[in-house]
C-alpha cells in the first residue's frame, strides 16, 4: 500500500541523525495524534518507545517524551502537485526539502544557530523551538524532521474599542501602550519584527519570510506557550523555519510578498526560498565566539551541506555562469538521483546504476520532465485555439493528450526502469489471473482509505463500496469532485442532511423558539471555547435569553441564513434561461455568456439575496412601526455581504456583549469565503 500519511497508532522505526552533536541513532516512534499539514509538510505528535544510540545520547531526545515530528511532503497530491510545480519553475529542481538530505541538514543547523542567536538578542533560546533530529522517511519518500512539541495557542481574540490608538501604536507614535488595548496582538508583531531584525543580522533574509508580518499567514507561525500564564509577550515562540512555496518575482502569493521580492531582487536573489548568507553568519558569530564555542563542528556541517545542496540544483538564476562547469552538471545529476532515491522512485540497485553510468542517469531524470514539456504543449495549443476563434474537436483531444498522457506514461516507464517491486508486479498481473484480480481489489481498498481519509465516504460506505467493485466503479468519476461534492453526489444521507441544514433548519430556527435559544447557546459556547467571549460576557447573555428582542433578533437572522443560497440560485437559474434562450450561440460564446451572468451576479452590490433580506427589515419597520430599534439593519440589509452584520451592529446599542460577539462571529466566519 503506497501511504500518503499516517494514522494515530502507527509505529514507525527511522534511522536519524541528531543536529547537535550529530550522533546517529536508531529511534522507533508511536504516533499519538495527526496535527495538520500544509505545502511545506505534515507534522504528527509522536512519542518515543525505544532508543537505540551506540554513538551516544541524542541531545533532547528520550524514551517516553513527546515530539513534533514534520515529515517534508504535504498530505494533499494537489497541494504538493502545485508546490512542486512552483519550485521546479523556479528552480529547476525537485522540492528539495522533500527529497535532498542535505537541504534538509542545512535547514536543521541554521534553526540551531537561529535558536543560540535568540538566546543573545532576544534573552532566550526558548524564544525558538528546538530541532533535535533529521532522517529519510523510506516509506513516504519524503526527509523529515524531530523537534520539541510546543504545547502552545495562536493568540486570544481580543475586543478592543480604541482602534485608533491602536493605529497610532502601529505607526510608531508616542501613546501610551495601555490605552492602545490589544496586548496579545502587539506583543506578537513586536515578537515577529524582532525575529525578522535578527534572521536579517544572522544572514538568514529568506527564512525571515516566514515571520514577515504582512505576508498575512505568517501569525500562526508564533505561539505562545500555554504554561506562562497571561502576560502576552511571555512564552512566544517561533515554531515553523520550513517554507512551503518558492516566492517567485512573477507570482506574489500575499500583500507582503510584493516588497519581499523587490528587496530579494536587491541583493541578487530574483527567485527566494531558504537561502542563507554563510558570510553574514560567520559575522555574527565572530561577534559572539563565546556562545558558539561549541558550535564548530556544527558550523564546519553547514558549510558542507548548504555547497551540497546548492551544487545539485540547476537553479538557473542564482547559478547562471556557473552552470558552464562541467563539474556543478556532476553535481547536479548526483542531487537529481539521490532525489529518484529518496522520493521512491528508484530502489538501491536502480540508484547504484544510474550513479555508475551519467548517461542513463541523464536520461532517467529528463523522463522526469517530459511531463512539463506536455504540459507546455497543451497550454500552447489551448491559447492558440483560442486565440483563433474557437475550440475544435481535434485541438480539445490533442491537448487532453499531451496533458495526460505523457505523465502516465513516463510514471510507468520509470517505475518498470527504477523498481524491481514494480516490474515484479506487472510481470504477474500478465501472467497470472488470481494475482490480477487481487491487485484490482488491494487498489479499490487502497483508493477507499484515502476517500475515507479525505470524508468523500463513510466507513460503512466503504465497507459497501469494498464488496461491490462495479459500484466503486460509479464513484471513479466522482472522485475528481471536491470531496465534499463528491459525498454529496452519492451519499444519500450526507445529502439529505446537508439539505436539510440548508433548507429546513433556517425555517424551524424562524418559527421554533426553543431551537433559536439552543442555536445561540451553541455560539456562545464555541465563543468562550475560542476565547471570543469572556465567561462573564457569556453567562450575561445567556440570562438575557428569554428576552423579546433578543428573540426578534434571533428571528431576523434566521431569515438571513435562509437568504443565503438565493443568490446562487437565481443566477445559475438567469444563466441557464440565457443559454436557452440563445441556441444560436457556439459553445465558447454560450459559456463566455454564461461565466459573465454568474461573475456579475457576486460583483454586484445588491443581489437577490440582500434584496430578499433587505425588504424583510423593512416590512418590520411598517408592521410594527418602530424605526428607532432598526434604523441601522433597514439600511445595511439590502447590501451584499456585509448586510449579513446588520444586525449584530444593530444590537451593540441594547446588548453591546452580544453584538461584538455576533459581529466577531460572523466576520471570522467569511474570512474563509475571502
Amino acid at each position: 500500500m503506497r501511504i500518503e500519511r499516517y494514522d494515530p497508532g502507527a509505529v514507525l522505526t527511522y534511522k536519524v541523525r541528531g543536529v547537535l552533536p550529530a550522533r546517529s541513532a536508531c529511534v522507533r516512534l508511536e504516533i499519538e495524534r495527526f496535527v495538520g499539514g500544509g505545502f511545506a509538510g505534515q507534522v504528527y505528535r509522536v512519542k518515543v518507545i525505544e532508543i537505540e544510540a551506540p554513538d551516544g545520547p541524542l541531545a533532547g531526545l528520550a524514551v517516553g517524551g513527546s515530539y513534533a515530528m514534520k515529515i517534508l511532503v504535504p498530505p494533499s497530491n494537489r497541494a504538493r502537485a502545485f508546490r512542486d510545480a512552483i519550485y521546479k519553475v523556479g528552480f529547476q529542481a525537485p522540492f528539495s526539502l522533500q527529497s535532498n538530505p542535505a537541504a534538509g541538514r542545512a535547514g536543521a543547523l541554521w534553526q540551531k544557530f537561529i535558536r543560540r542567536g535568540a538566546g543573545i538578542r532576544l534573552g532566550s533560546e526558548r524564544a525558538v523551538v528546538d530541532i533535535l533530529a533529521t532522517f529519510v522517511d523510506e516509506t513516504i519518500g519524503s526527509c523529515g524532521e524531530i523537534s520539541e512539541w510546543v504545547d502552545g495557542r495562536t493568540w486570544r481574540f481580543e475586543v478592543n474599542d480604541r482602534l485608533d490608538v491602536l493605529k497610532q501604536w502601529c505607526r510608531g507614535g508616542d501613546v501610551d501602550a495601555e490605552r492602545a488595548g490589544s496586548p496579545e496582538y502587539r506583543a506578537k508583531k513586536v515578537f515577529m519584527a524582532e525575529m525578522v531584525r535578527l534572521f536579517h543580522e544572522m544572514g538568514a533574509p529568506e527564512l525571515a519570510r516566514q515571520y514577515e508580518w504582512w505576508t498575512c499567514k505568517s501569525q500562526p507561525n508564533v505561539l505562545k506557550r500555554r504554561d506562562t500564564g497571561d502576560d502576552p509577550a511571555a512564552g512566544l515562540i517561533a515554531v515553523d523555519f520550513r517554507a512551503g512555496l518558492a516566492l517567485l518575482p512573477f507570482l506574489p502569493m500575499s500583500p507582503g510578498d510584493v516588497p519581499l521580492i523587490f528587496k530579494g531582487v536587491a541583493r541578487g536573489s530574483l527567485v527566494q526560498f531558504d537561502r542563507g548568507n554563510i558570510a553574514k553568519l560567520q559575522q555574527f558569530i565572530d561577534a559572539h565566539p563565546q556562545d558558539f564555542a561549541d558550535m564548530g563542528e556544527a558550523l564546519a556541517e553547514l558549510k558542507a551541506a548548504e555547497r551540497q545542496y546548492r551544487d545539485s540544483q540547476i537553479d538557473i538564476t542564482h547559478n547562471h555562469v556557473r552552470l558552464l562547469s562541467p563539474r556543478r552538471w556532476g553535481a547536479i545529476l548526483d542531487g537529481e538521483v539521490t532525489a529518484c532515491a529518496v522520493r521512491n522512485i528508484a530502489d538501491e540497485k536502480c540508484t547504484a546504476h544510474l550513479r555508475r553510468s551519467g548517461l542513463l542517469a541523464i536520461l532517467f531524470v529528463a523522463m522526469g520532465l517530459v511531463p512539463l514539456a506536455g504540459l507546455a504543449a497543451a497550454v500552447t495549443i489551448l491559447c492558440v485555439t483560442w486565440a483563433r476563434g474557437g475550440w475544435s474537436a481535434a485541438a480539445v483531444g490533442l491537448m487532453l493528450v499531451l496533458a495526460l498522457a505523457p505523465p502516465a506514461a513516463t510514471r510507468f516507464v520509470r517505475r518498470v526502469w527504477g523498481r524491481a517491486d514494480y516490474r515484479r508486479h506487472y510481470r504477474q498481473l500478465l501472467t497470472s489471473a488470481g494475482y490480477f484480480l487481487r491487485a484490482v481489489r488491494a487498489k479499490i481498498a487502497e483508493w477507499l482509505i484515502s476517500w475515507h481519509g479525505a470524508g468523500r465516504v463513510s466507513a460503512e460506505r466503504a465497507l459497501s463500496l469494498m464488496a461491490s467493485p462495479c459500484r466503486f466503479l460509479l464513484h471513479l468519476p466522482l472522485s475528481l469532485l471536491p470531496a465534499g461534492l463528491h459525498r454529496f453526489c452519492s451519499d444519500h444521507a450526507f445529502r439529505a442532511e446537508k439539505l436539510r441544514y440548508i433548507f429546513v433548519r433556517p425555517v424551524r430556527l424562524y418559527f421554533n423558539a426553543e431551537a433559536r435559544e439552543q442555536w445561540l447557546r451553541d455560539m456562545v459556547a464555541e465563543g468562550q471555547k475560542h476565547h471570543m467571549l469572556s465567561d462573564e460576557d457569556a453567562e450575561q447573555i445567556r440570562s438575557k435569553i428569554k428576552e423579546p428582542f433578543i428573540q426578534k433578533y434571533l428571528q431576523s437572522l434566521a431569515v438571513h441564513v435562509c437568504t443565503l443560497p438565493i443568490t446562487q440560485i437565481v443566477s445559475i437559474i438567469v444563466a441557464g434561461v440565457y443559454v436557452l434562450k440563445h441556441p444560436e450561440l457556439s459553445w465558447k460564446e454560450a459559456s463566455i455568456a454564461a461565466g459573465a451572468i454568474l461573475v456579475t451576479f457576486q460583483i454586484i452590490p445588491i443581489s437577490p439575496g440582500s434584496l430578499v433580506r433587505g425588504l424583510y427589515v423593512l416590512y418590520l419597520v411598517i408592521r410594527e412601526r418602530d424605526f428607532k430599534n432598526y434604523n441601522i439593519a433597514v439600511f445595511l440589509g439590502f447590501f451584499k455581504y456585509i448586510g449579513y452584520l446588520a444586525f449584530p451592529i444593530q444590537m451593540a446599542y441594547h446588548y453591546p456583549a452580544l453584538a461584538r460577539f455576533m459581529a466577531s462571529h460572523w466576520a471570522t466566519g467569511a474570512v474563509h469565503i475571502v
